[in-house]
């Protein structure tokens, strides 16, 4: 299991991710090395199947695909043979076997494996030399192409962050937001279309050192309720809920891919139905069945990301004073392009992309919600864009 790694997979991920790779993860136990069998879970066989290096589903019971891979260490790149198959006993789970890992690997250790212009590259990411290796030297680079109609926006951009600090017009978390809105002549609207000539423009605050404290809402979507057996979200509410300090009724709570929070919720990726699901587990029963809670489709929140930020500017500012007398020097912006779709179960299975609920019952007995909203960790824009482009706006 992924949560038995000895390194951070989060960090690891959202750094290979980072260089334009998919990847999918292997954390060897004892009698997997041992045994020299290895399952191929979820995550490894939908990154096979996307890259086309390898079809589980369509492989029979007994027949073994053998493949070389490029084993990366510290200093040097050597071949070795990669073994996929699924056995003939029971159902026939896919298994993968890497020729010598047992020399090269100890349990726990995290390895990655990267497809890379349709070739295998096995990496052990327990050993920081070899990382850094590989995306150095051992990798193939990857290069995108970058948007024209960008210029315009950054040239008009930059006209703004020259005037200082501009006043806020709106007290509270939108002023930041609305402020750049209107210096750039966008009218407010209610439209979920992107801002600025189809480019999405989002707003951080940020400290003296630039240094992004926040997630970053990526795009709001629905639970696909007919799937959900908590459904409605007010049935939702009630079973999950819990007081909060004013004594409201609430459901304020982060939901990660990476283990369980505080009241037991977890997402769990159902790949064979294409489905993401929230789950319940009573942290304080070890052999407690999980719940199922609510349920979105893959493929819907694979749209949404890729419709909200097929292109988008990601602006930082710098603060001073607070409410309306609120100030603001955009003073960076990082600009991304087409969303890494492929990825973004990796990314919901190692934490870097998460949920927040954000509900409750006002003391009126009126319903709150701010929406279901999908979120990036802080400074992980390279981890889901190619190519995030750095622009400092004061010179």
């Amino acid at each position: 299991m992924l949560a038995n790694s000895d390194t951070n997979i989060e960090d690891v991920a959202s750094i290979i991710l980072g260089h334009n790779y998919d990847v999918a993860f292997l954390v060897p136990t004892e009698t997997g090395l041992k045994k020299s069998i290895l399952d191929a879970h979820q995550s490894i066989k939908a990154l096979f199947q996307r890259e086309q290096f390898h079809d589980y589903e369509n492989q029979r019971q007994g027949d073994i695909y053998k493949a070389t891979a490029h084993y990366i260490t510290s200093n040097e790149i050597f071949d070795k043979t990669v073994s996929l198959y699924r056995p003939n006993t029971k159902k026939g789970d896919p298994r993968i076997w890497i020729s010598g890992l047992n020399r090269l690997a100890k349990a726990g250790n995290l390895i990655a494996l990267v497809i890379a212009n349709q070739d295998l590259y096995i990496i052990n990411c327990s050993d920081k030399k070899s990382l850094n290796y590989a995306l150095e030297t051992g990798l193939p680079k990857v290069k995108l192409d970058t948007s024209e109609v960008a210029n315009e926006l950054l040239n008009k951009l930059i006209k703004v962050s020259h005037k200082g600090f501009i006043r806020t017009i709106k007290a509270g978390d939108t002023g930041i937001g609305m402020t750049i809105e209107s210096e750039l002549g966008i009218i407010a609207n209610a439209s979920k279309k992107p801002d600025y000539k189809g480019i999405e423009l989002k707003s951080t605050r940020v400290g003296q050192k630039l240094s992004q404290k926040n997630r970053s809402t990526l795009f709001s979507c629905v639970p696909e309720w007919s799937l959900s057996p908590s459904a409605p979200k007010e049935n939702l509410l009630q079973k999950r809920g819990y007081f909060d300090s004013d004594g409201l009724l609430a459901l304020r709570h982060t939901i990660s891919g990476l283990k369980p929070n505080s009241l037991g919720l977890f997402f769990d990726l159902d790949y064979v139905n294409g489905y993401l699901r929230q789950m319940f587990k009573d942290v304080n029963l070890n052999d407690f069945n999980a719940e199922h809670d609510t349920t979105w489709l893959i493929s819907e929140l694979k749209k949404r990301l890729l419709d909200k930020h097929k292109e988008t500017f990601w602006i930082k500012a710098v603060c001073q004073g607070d409410g309306i007398n609120e100030e603001f020097h955009y003073v960076e912006a990082e600009h991304t392009m087409n969303p890494y779709i492929s990825k973004f179960e990796t990314l919901i299975e190692t934490g870097i992309i998460t949920m927040d609920y954000t509900m409750h019952i006002k003391e009126s007995g009126k319903w709150r919600d701010h929406g279901f909203l999908f979120k990036l960790k802080p400074n992980q824009l390279p981890a889901l864009f190619p190519e995030a482009i750095k622009h400092d706006l004061r010179y």
